[in-house]
């Protein structure tokens, strides 16, 4: 090969990379559409069907409960039928669910729209594998930094993003925003994912004999589990924080897009410190020292409430220590259940990412029954899952 036809290759090296990167940021990003952004709109969608906030914060965990079963299935259809062709499935499917929200004359029609788009979403849980599928080995690792740190980035970001989508295309704004970057993920996946016809076939695996031996093994469930009982303390507080901050503390919607961005903002340098501690401490004292601040964060909001100092600075100081801790646990937890069953990572993540998420809706549909005591109830939440977590990764390997 002549020195003069380096160059070429060498730039269609490049746009392939950025090509594969752009694919994973638009995953990263469209994946904050259906929950973070849409938290803004509650006090609109409660007017628009006559209903309270906390029935539309108990969508949230329809959502979630139907997405963690659909990306349970996703997962092991891709390994079968081919990435490209179940992230093109999914992603029309969730574009269909998105308008039907936007479009919804009544309540029972926007959950009913809000499950089949949960059902197409089970495609966020194709990132960590397409990751596998786009990059070689070399260099999945700093990708994987790059991803999580660019949905760091995307949580203190999407507050502003919805509040602005709401008061300038009301509470539609996040649905057809949605649905329009859905469109344009499709046609970038359709020109550079390869199908499953170009693929080099690979040694057929059982998705039932997988999944048989991630149940049977106790050391993957456990790091799932811890997982999950963090991921459950994130998500209970970020749905109620409309219920807490803009019907109790009447915040403005820009307001309360503020906090969530500050919150975002150390969710992000949580993850940069997670990033930094990996490199120094072993992933079971990383667990602990992030579970030992959960339960931190519990007390301090339980004293709150109980000496009745419940303003925005207060709050946001648990806030900000749980956020620290959701971004140590979470990613140490992850790593070392994935190292489990690298070799079957499509469809460990789907069974995982469910155990996780399932925890999250039920939790949080459990938390919508406290009432007048739901400040309290998240902070004996976080307090009674920071022990219960400390315990589990105690248990781990023995």
């Amino acid at each position: 090969m002549s020195e003069s036809s380096c160059p070429p290759l060498s730039t269609d090296l490049k746009r392939q990379r950025t090509s594969r990167f752009i694919l994973i940021t638009n995953i990263s990003l469209i994946s904050f559409f259906p929950l973070n952004i849409l938290l803004p709109s509650f006090p609109a969608l409660a007017t628009k069907f006559n209903t309270s906030t906390a029935e539309i914060a108990l969508s949230l965990s329809l959502f979630t409960l139907v997405f963690a079963i659909s990306q349970l299935i996703t997962g092991p259809l891709s390994d079968k039928w081919g990435r490209k062709e179940v992230l093109l499935g999914c992603i029309v499917v969730s574009t269909v669910g998105s308008i039907g929200c936007a479009l919804a004359p009544d309540y029972p029609s926007f959950l009913l729209f809000r499950a089949v788009q949960a059902i197409g979403c089970g495609f966020f849980v194709l990132g960590h594998a397409l990751v596998e599928d786009l990059f070689d080995e070399q260099d999945r690792a700093r990708v994987r930094i790059y991803y999580m740190t660019l949905s760091g980035s995307f949580v203190a970001l999407s507050p502003l993003l919805g509040s602005w989508l709401q008061t300038t295309f009301d509470w539609q704004g996040s649905f057809y925003g949605f649905a329009l970057m859905a469109f344009g993920m499709f046609i970038h996946a359709r020109l550079i994912l390869p199908s499953k016809a170009d693929t080099p076939e690979k040694t057929p695996v059982s998705v039932m004999r997988t999944l048989k031996s991630i149940v049977g093994s106790r050391d993957f469930i456990r790091y799932w589990w811890i997982a999950a009982l963090v991921f459950a303390c994130y998500f209970a507080l970020i749905s109620v924080t409309p219920l807490i901050f803009m019907d109790e503390l009447k915040l403005s919607e820009y307001q309360y897009a503020l906090v969530l961005m500050v919150y975002g903002v150390a969710y992000f340098l949580g993850g940069v410190a997670a990033t930094t501690v990996q490199k120094h401490i072993s992933l079971t004292r990383q667990i602990n020292i992030g579970l030992g601040l959960l339960g931190l964060a519990g007390a301090l909001l339980a004293l709150i409430v109980i000496y009745e100092a419940m303003t925005t600075i207060t709050l946001l100081i648990p806030m900000l220590i749980s956020a620290l801790a959701v971004t140590l646990v979470r990613p140490a937890a992850i790593s070392a259940a994935m190292l489990l069953f690298s070799s079957q990572a499509g469809t460990a993540a789907s069974a995982g990412n469910s155990i996780m998420f399932i925890t999250a809706a039920v939790s949080s549909a459990a938390l919508a029954q406290a009432g007048d005591h739901l400040l309290i109830t998240i902070a004996v939440s976080f307090f009674v899952f920071s022990l219960w977590g400390l315990l589990t990764n105690f248990r781990i390997g023995r």
